[in-house]
Order: structure tokens, then sequence, then C-alpha cells
């Protein structure tokens, strides 16, 4: 029985056995190596002509290394995806605690550049990871992720004692994150030209104070955006 075992363990594909969870600060780094590397990669050769072979050298690692961590190529990019797109709402949420008591415009302003500041300052990157969600996403996580994104912004819009009471908080949350979702990725993945950021921000914002201006007119008199 034991070295049945032990066959069967030494016959499984190493793509197929349990992966680490990189505890340690080496296996961590080992990890961020390989995560950086098919970044790197994404954007030398394209995501269909990557290899595993080429993430592992421009990381420094054995195949093996990879597979400890990585059950593929498409569950590291992934894994890439979900953490770039984590940064964004962990600096949305630093972002919501430091505006707090600022009027709605300038609330709307402070979150509007704090999810898209990665996009804009990393383009060509950000370029590359928006089309590899759309051709890897499961719709459920996307949901879900999704679903987090409306929720920092329906604390953003109603943190504040400016919020109406007559308008909906949900609905104009969700409106407000597709704004920015869209137009920031859309104008990234329609180009192969780097963005005006400035011009994109500004466009951006003409969208998002133009539609909730709808919504809390009194609000927008008092603190115009634009001045």
């Amino acid at each position: 029985m034991a070295t049945t075992a032990k066959a069967a363990v030494k016959e499984t594909p190493a793509a197929q056995r349990p992966r680490r969870r990189p505890q340690q600060s080496r296996a961590r780094q080992t990890a961020q190596a390989i995560r950086e590397a098919f970044e790197q990669g994404l954007l030398e050769s394209g995501y269909e002509r990557l290899s595993i072979r080429q993430i592992t050298s421009l990381a420094g690692v054995g195949i093996g290394s990879f597979y400890e961590y990585y059950a593929s190529k498409s569950e590291l990019a992934s894994v890439c995806v979900h953490l770039r797109v984590k940064q964004i709402r962990t600096t949305m949420a630093k972002c919501l605690d430091k505006v707090r008591e600022l009027p709605l415009p300038q609330r709307v302003d402070a979150l509007l550049a704090a999810q898209t500041g990665a996009a804009l300052e990393q383009p060509a990157l950000w370029r590359a990871l928006f089309l590899l969600e759309r051709q890897l996403a499961d719709i459920r996580p996307y949901r879900k992720q999704y679903a987090e994104f409306v929720r920092i912004w329906q604390s953003a819009l109603q943190q504040g004692a400016d919020w109406p009471a007559t308008a909906d908080l949900g609905e104009a949350a969700f409106a407000v994150h597709a704004i920015s979702y869209s137009l920031t990725s859309q104008a990234l993945m329609t180009s192969d030209q780097t963005p005006d950021a400035a011009r994109s921000q500004q466009r951006l914002r003409q969208a998002v104070h133009g539609y909730l201006a709808q919504l809390a007119p009194q609000v927008y008199r008092r603190h115009p955006p634009f001045g």
C-alpha cells in the first residue's frame, strides 16, 4: 500500500497537484516574481504567444517552481488581473477614509482619480489586462468584483450629509462605477496610442458630474466641480 501511494504521487502531473500558498517571505517573493514576469511577457509577446517556459525564464525560477503556485498560465493570468484590481479597490477605500468630510463633488473627484490612476499611469499594461479580463473572466467572480466597486461608490456618495434622500443611492453608485470603468477601459482598448491622462480625467469628470448633478442639483449649485 505504501509503495502504491508513493507511485501515485510520483505519477500525478505537476499541474494537478495542490498548489502551495506562499506564506513565507521567500515563497511570496517567488510567487510575485512569477507574476511580474507574466506581466512583462504579456507586454512583450502577448498572451497567446507567451509560454510558461518564457515566464519562468524571465522570473529566474524553474518550471517546477511555477507549478508549485499556479496550475496553468490561465490561472496565473486570472490571479494577476485579480490582484491588480484588488489594489485599485484598496486605493479607493483608503481614499474614501480621507475625503469623507468633503462636499459630494470633491469626494467624487477623489474617488475617480483613485479608481483610474493606475490605468492611466500604466496604459500599456492595463490595456493588456482589460483585454485579458474579457478573454478569461468567469462571470461569477467578475460580478462579485463589480459589486464590490459599486459598494465603495455607494459609501462615497452617502457618507456625507449632502446626498439627497430622494435619489436612488444604489442606482447612482452602479451608474458612476459603470461610467468610470467603461470610459477608462474603452479608451485603452480601442486604441494603441497612449491616452492623454488629463483629457481622459476631464472627460470622465464631465460624464460623472453631469449625471450626478441631475440627482443632487442643490449640492452642485453650492459646490460646482468646474470653477
